[in-house]
């Protein structure tokens, strides 16, 4: 055998195949059949700024689309307005997005997942009588930032009320609440019919278990009937990412008319 010469271009081409063969090896390996693609959530913060684990049912809820679409989520917790800007730079979806008019003309959305009632949270008396849009003229109006609460929503803010966008930080909200620096905080909720019930999810599970001293033993209000309806999606650059989301489309649309996506979201606050 003769000896090998080992030319620049030999050398160069061992090299390339080397390279190669290690992206290869580092690839996740997946199900067969499965697509991976990266998705977006929403960063929630406790009161030291620590990411709150992510809930269980979200977790069942995206669960339920991976086994119905063949998708495998690479899940990235992320600011919320940073969120939306990795998905307009095609970096993969979002998921628990809800329209507005500004975000039609720039994103492609999935059909509905869930509708969510949005209520009004109070603190103080005598109690605030809101039961309509027009109730909250000239309020100050707390929500998180980047969020959007519907079509509804978007029209009435800085026009009707003002919004004051807050950090992640439920527990921060509440308490300038308390501190008279918002007149009230909208909050969607999914699953429950009547304000009690939301009244009393928010007071035990949010308020009482963040086991913040500032927070034990005080109790929030909640309006009589929810303010605004909206309507959660997952979601893509305009162009992008058709087929994952017509992919989700049919898991919806199939999981609506068998009953297992109802049977899913049951319990998905």
């Amino acid at each position: 055998m003769r000896n090998l010469r080992w030319t620049p271009r030999i050398c160069s081409s061992i090299c390339r195949s080397i390279f190669w063969l290690i992206c290869l090896c580092s690839q996740p390996v997946f199900a067969a059949g499965q697509q991976s693609v990266r998705l977006f959530l929403q960063e929630t913060l406790d009161s030291q700024g620590k990411q709150v684990p992510s809930d269980p049912k979200l977790l069942e809820v995206l669960r339920y689309f991976e086994n119905e679409t063949g998708l495998k989520f690479e899940a990235v917790i992320l600011p919320w307005k940073r969120a939306q800007v990795e998905t307009l730079n095609g970096k993969g979806i979002i998921y628990g997005f809800s329209r507005s008019k500004e975000r039609l003309a720039l994103y492609h959305f999935s059909q509905a997942v869930v509708v969510e009632k949005i209520w009004g949270i109070t603190y103080g008396s005598p109690k605030p009588k809101y039961k309509t849009v027009e109730d909250l003229r000239g309020k100050v109006v707390s929500t998180g930032r980047g969020f959007s609460h519907g079509l509804e929503f978007d029209l009435a803010r800085d026009h009707i009320f003002t919004v004051q966008e807050d950090s992640a930080s439920t527990i921060a909200r509440f308490k300038k609440l308390m501190a008279k620096r918002s007149d009230l905080m909208v909050w969607p909720v999914r699953g429950y019919e009547h304000h009690k019930e939301v009244e009393a999810y928010i007071n035990r599970t949010v308020v009482q278990e963040s086991n913040d001293p500032e927070l034990q033993g005080r109790h929030f209000d909640v309006t009589e009937q929810p303010l605004f309806f909206d309507t959660t999606h997952f979601a893509s650059a305009k162009g992008l990412y058709l087929d994952v989301i017509a992919k989700i489309d049919k898991a919806i649309l199939r999981g609506k008319k068998n009953g297992r996506l109802t049977a899913v979201l049951r319990g998905y606050h």
